[in-house]
């Protein structure tokens, strides 16, 4: 639901004429603005430990029109977002600064004698150690309060949209549109796990893989401009567009320790040390933590982002082509010596992190089949420059291969009781490493699965609804059935599941591989052989969401 709004904007008129070039006459009188927005609450309950989640949010959107002689059309584009989350008030023995772990891995790894060999990871070492609050330097060292309200920080990540837009026909009848402002710019049509979409960094931090990418995309400071040619002599209609990420770099939240949610338990690891004082005769005297510095590339223009795609539609067939150079957004070990060619660790940090700058290469085609009236989804990403974790020196430098093979359909079940199809959406997510080595904790390929099947009932009001996924090389699955109820155009209700199964792999501790045998794994970087479902399978919960739209 919705309201209109009509109101002055006189000085916001100069500054959208301002951003947008001379010649754009917008009047200084009244202009339509339309709300919508939502309240709602989300508690989550853990199995065996109580409260996980218990969010509550408000977001506001709005859309203003403006009247142009210039441009076909002017718009301002908001999404306003808060969240308060009181499991840290409420739960604080199990999450918060107060939070405490008997060792790293608590939460999923099963305990053994070397796991002396690191120590448990610190809450929020910003409000419990200086030393690994200073080594973290901005990355992932938030405080209780950024857990708490975690869009009201320096970014303002509150504005989770604020852009002007306008379209411009030319003589020719090809429509030219710029977008200017905060925003999400969405490559790709995959849910869960990402191949294209990999402009906005994610927030992990919210609730791990599970919910929906539009609340998780981390929104930037961003310049569009796409230029619509329409139809052809060859194609039935084609685009292309331009995306420059302006903002400074920012890497996905992958969760401080202390949360509720820090996907592969990261978190805990950047805030961690190595006991090597235990050594004997050593050189180490105290533990050395395990990060030393966060080497995050400060704002240049040889460090913006920039994006192109071309987009067509050929009969039955809607296809793209994407390049992007961009960051890496997640993290990069390398390993710090205690000298030059030395096998053990610097005594100030073992590891330095670092985003490398990653060029991709991509496309994706859908094509509708009429004779089984579905749509097949393809998607693929080459990328060069990434690096990738390894157990002897910390990381390698690969090319990548990944790729998305989706069906969706729609299905009438008349056994089902309802005249409403279903949807049926699966997807197959995989993944090469090109120069892999043998202590890699990532296999060369991996494939996870996906599948969603989603009805409806009662006038579309009642909808029940299963996801899965799983994890071939970790041998892990998650399932989520829920229930969603709409009794009326304001109120939602979802009760939902999420339980994990498999990951159960347990592994020796190690800071590296010094046990002769280069293709075991060892911890704190095998856990990436459990991937983020198997490291999550202690964390099976029921979920309960309330939301009243306005």
């Amino acid at each position: 639901m919705s309201k209109t709004i009509t109101t002055t904007f006189s000085h916001l008129a100069l500054g959208v004429a301002a951003a947008l070039g001379t010649g754009l006459a917008l009047p200084a009188a009244a202009a339509e603005t339309t709300w919508a927005g939502f309240v709602e609450n989300a508690t989550y309950y853990r199995d065996g430990v109580g409260i996980s989640k218990f969010r509550n949010t408000a977001q506001a959107e709005f859309e203003t029109k403006f009247q142009s002689d210039t441009f076909r059309s002017v718009q301002l584009n908001g999404v306003l977002r808060g969240t308060y989350d009181g499991v840290y008030d409420l739960n604080d023995d199990e999450f918060g600064k107060d939070s405490r772990h008997a060792y790293l891995g608590e939460n999923w790894h099963g305990q053994d004698l070397s796991t002396a060999i690191l120590t448990p990871g610190v809450s929020f070492p910003c409000e419990n150690d200086p030393t690994l609050c200073g080594n973290l330097d901005g990355y992932m060292d938030h405080d209780e309060n950024d857990a708490k309200f975690p869009e009201f920080n320096d970014q303002l990540d509150f504005i989770r949209e604020l852009y002007i837009s306008a379209d411009k026909e030319l003589n020719n009848g090809d429509i030219l549109s710029v977008r200017l402002g905060k925003q999400q710019v969405i490559w790709g049509k995959t849910d869960l796990f990402r191949v294209l979409d990999v402009i906005n960094p994610v927030d992990y931090s919210r609730h791990n893989i599970y919910d929906e990418l539009e609340d998780i995309r981390i929104p930037q400071w961003m310049l569009t401009a796409e230029w619509r040619m329409g139809p052809n002599s060859v194609f039935d209609d084609s685009n292309l567009s331009m995306v420059w990420n302006f903002d400074k770099f920012r890497p996905n939240n992958l969760g401080t320790c202390g949360q509720s949610y820090r996907i592969l338990d990261a978190g805990c690891f950047f805030s961690s040390s190595a006991n090597l004082q235990l050594i004997p005769g050593g050189p180490y005297s105290q533990p050395v933590p395990i990060i030393h510095d966060v080497e995050e590339p400060s704002w240049s223009l040889a460090n913006t982002q920039l994006g192109m795609k071309w987009e067509g539609v050929y009969g039955d067939a809607t296809f793209s082509v994407n390049a992007l150079t961009y960051r890496q957004q997640l993290p990069s070990l390398h390993f710090r010596p205690l000298a030059p060619g030395a096998p053990v660790p610097a005594a100030d940090g073992v590891f330095d992190i670092k985003f490398p700058r990653v060029n991709l290469l991509g496309g994706s085609i859908d094509y509708y089949s009429m004779n089984m009236d579905a749509i097949w989804r393809l998607e693929l990403a080459y990328t060069e420059g990434e690096e990738l974790p390894r157990d002897l020196n910390g990381h390698k430098e690969t090319d990548m291969l990944r790729y998305v093979v989706g069906f969706d359909k729609n299905i009438i079940i008349p056994e089902l009781g309802t005249r409403s199809a279903f949807l049926l959406s699966a997807q197959l997510f995989g993944e090469h490493i090109l120069d892999h080595e043998a202590d890699m904790p990532n296999d060369e390929d991996n494939w996870i699965a996906t599948l969603l099947f989603k009805g409806w009932y009662m006038n579309n009001r009642l909808s029940p609804q299963i996801i899965m996924a799983h994890d071939f090389a970790a041998q892990s699955t998650v399932y989520a059935p829920s229930i969603s109820w709409s009794p009326d155009n304001h109120w939602m209700f979802n009760l939902g599941l999420n339980i994990k199964t498999g990951g159960d792999e347990r592994f020796p501790w190690s800071v590296a591989s010094a046990f002769g045998d280069p293709s075991a794994q060892y911890e704190p970087l095998a856990r990436f052989t459990n991937g983020p479902i198997g490291v999550a399978n202690d964390e099976d919960e029921l979920q309960l969401t309330v939301r009243y739209s306005f």
